[in-house]
């Protein structure tokens, strides 16, 4: 057994960075959270896990929102999973759900359909839902013969754009994330910083990001998800409530 790939450790706005590196940040706010995406190649097939946690015994109010969005991106999207099935569709369904969550926050504003169709969710999530997985990380057969890329925001970053087949084994990974960069883009557009109020952002930005990858197979009648390491709100608070008092 050994390292899948490079590890990322990023603490507080550094889980903005989508591959964070330097990995040397001390653990000393309370109220930020940690972001871990992490994985073993074992018997030469790999895993690609990422979970996200407060760095205190619980979720700040701020993080604690945002994380929120993103486990229900995850299951909605793992349940909607199975043969026969567009990976594109679950990425647009990802979107759909932040999209939702975001609005409920204040984050994002106006109708939903317009935001989508305008894709203003990318700038929070500014990479595809997930990615086939097996002898590598990143394995191939994302994209068969005639298969094109969407250059659009969010869709230009998907690994897959295929038919979801039994055997297959994918990773889910919603994510959404504070990137000064790519916010600053959106604001410079009409068209998607309508949808966009960046005083709320402006209050959400030190979360940074929030990530949550778990590797699933697909079945002859749906999926199986390989990963058991916790990720419901009460299981990480336990957790790290314990932790933080030793």
């Amino acid at each position: 057994m050994y390292e899948a790939y490079g590890s990322i450790a990023a603490r507080g706005r550094n889980a903005a960075v989508l591959h964070y590196t330097k990995n040397n940040q001390l653990l000393d706010n309370a109220d930020e959270m940690i972001l871990v995406d992490a994985g073993a190649t074992f018997e030469n097939y790999a895993s690609d896990i990422t979970r996200t946690w407060p760095v205190g015994p619980t979720f700040s109010p701020l993080c604690r929102d945002i994380y929120e969005i993103v486990l229900d991106m995850q299951k909605q999207v793992i349940q909607a999973c199975g043969p026969n099935k567009q990976w594109e569709d679950m990425h647009n369904l990802a979107n759909r759900v932040a999209a939702q969550g975001l609005l409920k926050l204040g984050i994002l504003r106006g109708p939903i359909e317009a935001i989508l169709d305008n894709f203003v969710v990318g700038y929070f999530m500014p990479h595809g839902i997930g990615h086939l997985i097996g002898i590598d990380t990143h394995d191939v057969g994302g994209y068969p013969t005639g298969t094109e890329r969407v250059n659009k925001p969010g869709l230009r970053y998907l690994r897959a754009r295929r038919e979801m087949l039994p055997n297959m084994v994918f990773t889910v990974e919603p994510g959404l994330y504070f990137v000064d960069d790519m916010l600053n883009d959106a604001k410079s557009l009409p068209e998607v910083a309508q949808y966009i109020d960046f005083d709320k952002v402006a209050e959400y930005r030190c979360v940074g990001g929030v990530r949550i990858e778990d590797n699933i197979v697909i079945t002859e009648s749906g999926y199986d998800n390989l990963t058991a390491c916790p990720k419901e709100v009460d299981e990480l608070e336990s957790i790290r409530a314990v932790a933080y008092k030793q």
